[in-house]
């Protein structure tokens, strides 16, 4: 059972080394020019895009659901304020009028579904851009701002939940913004902070630095609400927090941006496990955790860590810009879909909110980023050398790179959100989706979809029973309770192990295997070893147990709510082999089975499984016997 825990030696420390080596001695890299200019261009397209969404009231209405929702106006009345800021001197009516609106929400109780506790970090970094131009107007700010009582204006407190579980991600968010308060002078002190940081957040974080978002017994460590709550302690230090608890919070940032930046993806997008996975704000507080981090590096005098972060924040703005349209509007979830389809959107997501946060998050991001620009980029970890790397605590989660390609492999076998096997494969050469970027799931937990069956598909051993059925991996092992989506999973509920048996990497090589032991049906353990270099992946799955058939199951990119893949079953001329291939954006990848006499089949569950990134459809290869190989191409 994985705990929580911390180290005093940070885990990856080798692999960092080894990486900074290969960066420092690397030439350099061509600029892709994404200039603080180029950024704010970015952000006000996206601000101006929502502008015309305010009412009379200074409130952003979505214009979905009719109404104002979540943090969308305070999240506005920040992005707009940093542009003004920056010269968008229009804008200043706006930014006021919103600013104005959310305080009167907090202070009244009445912010939009019940969501106070993310109003404070937005409010005030409004508030102290916007004070010194309306100096009048500030005063009646700072009056209503004054009448905040934290333990009663907020909900996720100790006064209201009365459970130490409870203190998760929102609490942190709130303290984030009331340290801002209580700098301003406007609350009485920030020591009460102190008490919450120490007894309920320090605890969560692991040795990598990750926070462990969930109740405390059994988090359920979404990598988005990892990011997001390091982001908002990353402000709270970036302005000026120097309180009993800096210098922990301090290490435990510092691991985490750079476990953040060692797993980035060639295509600057964290690792999809978890709830809120692919929305657009993910990387969005990446850019800014990559930001501070990159400054700092450069004033210590480590240039080449600084110029790999420098080059993450870079493909962090690239990754969310590919997802901007022409009117400034955002796809917040990575897929092609109409917003009104919310396909892949969480319960909780909103097209306003989560885009203007993202603008928020990047406002922030521009900043606290006066220096970024003098920092010449270099590359991230997925771009250069090779490691395989596991992650601690509950993130369940191994990363391998080799020189611009990188795959995830989730080990988590019980938990039906987050499916175990290959749930990602990415190379820069090729679209970010055609891996494909995100697996199926056994249960959509929050996740909802406009189409596509459920199913749990992801790169994974099949097999088939003695009574005629298929199993896979991808099921994981049931539990015994039901499943609890807010509660989390408890991963020793059911039973099952898996190891990181062997691992290795060597230039333009990664190589490791995995044992998967449990209660699965007629299968006592599973062996998978994948074979990693650029251009091709390399996986064989060995199984011991009473099996008719071996298989493995294929997940295939299929359409992504505007263009359709084209899915070929190749059988070569004069030969006996059958291969896959698919063609997508322009490129393709291909599966070709390695294992003599092994057929592929297309089960009819398999033909429209729905995915963040819109539909899969599945292939299952089948041969005799206990092993199975076969090899994924990824040609440039």
């Amino acid at each position: 059972m994985n705990k929580l825990h911390t180290s005093s030696v940070y885990p990856w420390q080798t692999e960092l080394e080894r990486f900074i080596e290969q960066v420092e001695s690397a030439p350099n890299r061509e600029n892709d020019e994404w200039t603080h200019e180029r950024k704010l261009t970015v952000l006000e397209k996206l601000v101006r895009a929502y502008a015309s969404y305010q009412d009379e009231n200074g409130a952003i209405i979505d214009p979905h659901s009719e109404s104002e929702r979540y943090y969308s106006t305070p999240s506005y009345a920040l992005a707009a304020a940093v542009l003004v800021k920056k010269g968008r001197h229009d804008l200043l009516g706006s930014a006021a009028a919103a600013l104005t609106h959310s305080i009167a929400c907090v202070v009244e109780g009445k912010a939009p579904d019940q969501h106070p506790d993310f109003f404070p970090i937005m409010v005030m970094g409004a508030y102290r851009i916007l004070k010194n131009l309306l100096p009048e107007q500030a005063m009646a700010w700072k009056q209503q701002l004054s009448r905040i009582q934290p333990e009663q204006t907020y909900i996720f407190t100790m006064n209201k939940m009365k459970n130490p579980n409870r203190m998760i991600n929102w609490n942190a968010i709130m303290i984030s913004g009331e340290f801002l308060r209580a700098a301003e002078g406007i609350a009485a002190d920030s020591e009460w902070m102190e008490t919450y940081i120490r007894n309920y957040h320090l605890s969560r974080f692991t040795g990598l630095g990750l926070y462990q978002d969930g109740p405390l017994d059994r988090p359920n460590s979404p990598f988005a609400y990892d990011i997001v709550t390091r982001f908002h302690l990353g402000v709270m230090l970036e302005s000026g927090y120097n309180g009993g608890c800096a210098s922990e919070v301090r290490d435990y940032l510092r691991r985490g941006a750079l476990s953040s930046l060692l797993t980035l993806s060639p295509h600057g997008e964290i690792p999809p496990r978890g709830r809120s996975a692919q929305h657009q704000w993910n990387e969005a507080a990446a850019a800014f955790v990559f930001t501070t981090h990159a400054q700092q590096a450069y004033t210590s005098g480590e240039y080449g860590l600084a110029g790999a972060f420098r080059r993450a924040v870079d493909l962090c703005w690239q990754s969310i810009a590919r997802w901007q349209n022409d009117d400034g509007k955002l796809h917040i979830v990575r897929n092609h879909y109409s917003s009104e389809a919310r396909h892949g959107f969480e319960v909780y997501s909103n097209h306003t909110c989560y885009s203007l946060w993202t603008a928020a998050a990047l406002a922030y991001t521009l900043l606290h980023g006066k220096e970024i620009d003098r920092i010449p980029p270099t590359f991230i970890p997925a771009e250069i050398g090779s490691r395989v790397l596991a992650t601690d605590g509950w993130f369940q989660t191994v990363i391998a790179a080799v020189d611009g390609q990188q795959m995830l492999v989730q080990t988590s076998i019980n938990d039906p959100y987050n499916i175990p096997g290959i749930v990602r494969i990415q190379r820069s050469a090729l679209p970010s989706l055609i891996g494909p970027s995100s697996a199926g799931h056994a249960d959509r937990g929050f996740t909802g979809f406009a189409e596509g069956d459920i199913f749990p598909l992801s790169y994974t051993p099949a097999w088939q029973t003695e009574d005629g059925k298929w199993h896979s991996l991808s099921e994981g092992i049931p539990g015994t309770l039901e499943f609890d989506r807010d509660g989390g999973i408890d991963p020793q509920d059911g039973g099952g192990n898996v190891q990181l048996e062997r691992s290795s990497a060597s230039a333009g090589e990664t190589d490791f295997t995995l044992l998967w032991e449990g209660p699965f049906p007629g299968v006592r353990e599973i062996r998978t070893h994948y074979r990693q270099v650029p251009g091709k992946i390399e996986v064989s799955y060995e199984l011991q147990g009473n099996i008719q058939h071996v298989g493995a199951l294929i997940p295939l990119m299929a359409y992504d709510g505007r263009e359709r893949s084209v899915i070929h079953h190749v059988m070569a001329a004069g030969e006996e082999t059958e291969s896959i291939r698919v063609e997508y954006a322009g490129a393709s990848l291909e599966v070709i089975p390695t294992t003599e006499g092994t057929n592929v089949v297309w089960p009819e569950e398999l033909t429209s499984v729905a995915c963040r990134n819109g539909l899969l459809k599945g292939a299952r290869l089948e041969c005799d016997g206990s092993c199975i190989s076969f090899i994924i191409r990824l040609p440039d």
